[in-house]
Parts: C-alpha cells; structure tokens; sequence
C-alpha cells in the first residue's frame, strides 16, 4: 500500500509508516459517488483516511430533511470520534461525493500498545488527538453560524470564518451551492437571493463557487 502524507502521520518516517500500517490493519476500500461510506449509528468505531475523491457527512431527520455536518477532501480524516452520533429519528451517514478511495484502520488497535511502545504510535495518537481538536473547533464554529436567525447572517458568518481560517478574502465554498445551503439549513433560492442582494450591494463578488468579500467591514 502506498504511503500516505497527511496530518495525521505528521514526523512519522516511511518505514515506520509502512510498519504502523501492520499494526494499525489498514486497508483500503473503494466507493462510487454516492454510496454510503459509514453509518455513525452502526455501533464501530471508524478511522480513515480519504486518499482519492470526496466525501460527505450528513444528518437525515425523520422527515427527509437533509443537513450537512461535514465535507471531508483528500487527506482529511473520517472518524465518529469527531463527535457525529445518531439520535432517536436521525440517521447521520457519510457518502462518497465521487469515485472515492479510503484507507481504514482498526480503531480498536489505536490505543492499543504494543510490547515495543514504537515512538511513532504515540506519534499517531498525538496527531489524531490534535485532528480531533481542529474538528471540535470547526464544529463549534458551524454551531455559531447556524445560530444566527437569517439567511443574510448565517452566509456573513461563515464567510467571516472563511476569512479567518484561510486569510484570504476569496473563498472557494468546498461544496456546491445546493450543499451550501444544506449546510446552512436554508432553503437553496432563498439562500441565492441573499447572495444576489449581498453582491448587488457591493460586499461581496460571486463567480459560481467563488465568493470574494469586498467589504470586511460587514463581516
């Protein structure tokens, strides 16, 4: 298996890698756009690594409505230690956005020692808890957009984060303008209507999945 360069194996070598890879079961598994990737309520612990394509995470209430919690790219981490859980009436899943590959270990052998206590274990597990703290970031930070109460806020507030996380004022959304709204929890026209008054009124410049702030001031 070809040695993958992500966070999660920051200052690990590869020939430790390759022995981390043994000792951690990896495997790796192939999905069409579309399929289910895991199932957060299906009781196991997953951990994984996208090496090929896209994934994303959503939440299916009892009535089919669709909310989107996370997009994962290339390199990103998929784990339900990330604090995605089902609840009584919702279903959370992740799907391949395209033709994906995934690289999956045994969760169960993370923190499982082995005789030797290889530094590059301890190496991992400091790199998966530093992966889980970003992610506790990025979640309180979508709490925070969501609870704004109009369409208007809740796109100024993510945009605002935008800016701060990349530190540039051209934001490339990492989904398409209907996940975009699935991920705000509005409704997509009502949603392309704010977007249009925001750029008619000069704060920001679209250009499809492109977004550029004009006026900082404003977010």
């Amino acid at each position: 298996m070809k040695n993958i360069r992500c966070q999660l194996f920051k200052g690990i070598k590869d020939e430790e890698l390759k022995q981390l890879y043994n000792c951690l079961r990896a495997r790796q598994a192939e999905f069409k756009g579309g399929e289910e990737l895991y199932s957060f309520g299906s009781g196991k612990t997953v951990l994984g690594v996208i090496t090929q394509g896209k994934v994303v995470v959503k939440k299916i209430d009892r009535n089919g409505n669709v909310n989107i919690l996370d997009h994962i790219q290339k390199n990103g981490v998929i784990s339900n230690a990330f604090a995605f859980s089902q609840t009584d009436g919702n279903f959370v899943s992740a799907y391949a956005v395209e033709n994906t590959k995934v690289v999956f270990f045994d969760y169960s052998n993370v923190f499982k020692r082995c005789q030797k206590a290889c530094e590059y274990h301890s190496q991992f597990v400091e790199n998966l808890f530093d992966i889980v703290i970003e992610k506790s970031k990025t979640l309180s930070q979508r709490v925070e957009i969501l609870s704004n109460k109009t369409i208007r806020e809740k796109i100024l507030s993510y945009l605002s984060f935008a800016v701060k996380n990349t530190g540039s004022t051209e934001i490339t959304l990492p989904m398409s303008l209907t996940s975009f709204a699935e991920f705000l929890s509005v409704d997509r026209s009502a949603m392309m209507r704010e977007l249009k008054k925001l750029s008619v009124g000069g704060i920001i410049k679209t250009d499809k999945r492109i977004i550029t702030v004009l006026k900082r001031e404003y977010i």
